[in-house]
């Protein structure tokens, strides 16, 4: 593996678990501060309620004290009631002033009128306070107010060693987060890992080696599979080439070989005997010819696997192209009959004349060469729905249906038809199928040993 991919998979992985421990971080925060969020609400619920009940007690006290003929300003009054360290006492007269007091713990200057009967509560040298006030009041009767302030020390303490213990479970959860988070990161992308180090390892004499496709249907799983569609494409386009270099190295071998010895025969006595020169002459030219129409079927075929093949759409008559075809044939091969199936009344179609002209021209020819002599062939057009169809049949040798599966193919020629004599090259039919494709069609082939064969070019229209 090599050290870009190593770092790349080192960030990936990096990524993932900061992902991963700043979401499991969060949660911990969110649910630690919910939890001292409910201890803080929950205590000061709970003192609330004791201070209210405190204050309606120590009212009803000051008022047997008054009916007694005791006075509020009275410090024994306040004595009796001071059982409890954390509250402290005020009592105020109607004009507002503070008469009595009980201080258990300091407090903030004026906090007379700041309070009502719920408690309020407030925050004093760090320690929470709870302030209430109430009037006191007999049978419609004002005698002042009672103001109490209950100090939560002891709830302070808890909630802020509650606060502490959550902080430290935070960091260490934080920490575990972090931990399980690069481990699940490194499990999760080990296959990706894998599938990294197998596919370093296929080269081009392991082309036929695939990727191992994990057990989960997962997004894992979709990318192994795309992987192994991609190999098997490149695959098949690798030996594909090496069987197109094969097959022009064939193609050109013999012509070559032939060229080289009428070359050697020149040189010999090509200059003494006008029949040898002339003979030579005439098969050097047939072999020129050759070479020329398989560079040319060549030149086309690669501007189309290069998409420089570009269209010059236009409408025009079937009916008129199959006539200059049909006039053409008839000079030069008279020993077929061609033959013109009935054609729609609309006989027209939108595409690149010239092309589909070289198309027919390509089937007429590949028809010619294995249809024998007096054999027939005809030319067609119908149209179907979206598209039409052009097609041309002959009454020739015909071919197996395993032959009509690969006759597209580059350089492939049936059994019975390989020989030199036909002067076929293999190409013809991979043109028909390419100008096909360039107009957004195909071609198919059906044939039966002896039956003849009928090509048929289908094209969006």
């Amino acid at each position: 593996m090599s050290f870009a991919t190593k770092r790349a998979r080192s960030k990936l992985s990096n990524r993932l678990t900061k992902v991963y421990a700043a979401l499991f971080t969060a949660i911990f925060f969110l649910l630690s501060a919910g939890i001292f969020l409910l201890a803080f609400r929950y205590q000061l619920l709970k003192q609330s309620d004791h201070l209210e009940n405190t204050m309606e007690l120590i009212g009803d006290n000051l008022i047997e004290e008054l009916e007694e003929g005791e006075s509020l300003s009275s410090p024994e009054v306040l004595n009796e009631l001071n059982t409890d360290a954390n509250l402290s006492i005020f009592v105020y007269d109607q004009d507002g002033r503070l008469i009595n007091r009980v201080l258990n713990f300091p407090l903030p200057d004026n906090l007379h009128g700041k309070g009502g009967h719920s408690p309020a509560a407030f925050l004093y040298h760090d320690k929470l306070m709870l302030h209430a006030e109430a009037p006191i009041t007999e049978r419609g009767a004002s005698y002042g107010r009672l103001s109490l302030v209950y100090s939560m020390s002891s709830e302070t303490s808890f909630l802020k060693l509650l606060g502490v213990l959550l902080l430290g479970a935070n960091a260490a959860g934080a920490l575990i987060a972090l931990l399980v988070s690069r481990k699940a990161s490194r499990r999760i992308l080990a296959p990706i890992g894998q599938m990294i180090a197998e596919a370093n390892e296929i080269g081009s004499s392991t082309l036929d080696a695939r990727l191992e496709v994990p057990e989960p249907d997962d997004e894992l799983k979709s990318l192994a599979l795309t992987i192994n569609g991609m190999l098997e494409r490149v695959s098949a386009a690798y030996h594909q080439q090496g069987r197109f270099v094969a097959d022009v190295s064939h193609e050109l071998r013999t012509p070559l070989a032939v060229m080289q010895g009428n070359v050697d025969l020149l040189a010999r006595w090509g200059a003494e005997d006008p029949a040898v020169r002339q003979d030579s002459i005439r098969a050097l030219g047939q072999q020129t010819e050759y070479m020329s129409d398989l560079v040319e079927n060549l030149l086309f075929l690669a501007r189309w696997d290069n998409a420089q093949t570009s269209l010059n759409l236009s409408a025009f008559s079937v009916g008129e192209l199959f006539g200059e075809l049909l006039e053409e044939q008839a000079l030069i091969d008279p020993a077929h009959a061609y033959e013109l199936a009935p054609l729609p009344e609309d006989d027209t179609m939108n595409a690149d004349r010239a092309m589909i002209r070289q198309m027919l021209r390509a089937l007429i020819d590949n028809s010619v060469k294995y249809t024998p002599e007096r054999g027939s062939i005809t030319l067609g057009f119908s149209r179907a729905e979206g598209g039409v169809s052009l097609s041309v049949h002959d009454s020739g040798v015909g071919m197996s249906q395993e032959d009509c599966a690969h006759v597209f193919e580059r350089f492939y020629r049936v059994d019975q038809a390989r020989a030199r004599a036909t002067g076929g090259m293999g190409l013809g039919l991979s043109i028909v199928q390419a100008i096909a494709q360039a107009h957004g069609g195909g071609a198919r082939a059906e044939s039966e040993p002896d039956k003849g064969t009928t090509v048929t070019v289908t094209i969006p229209n």
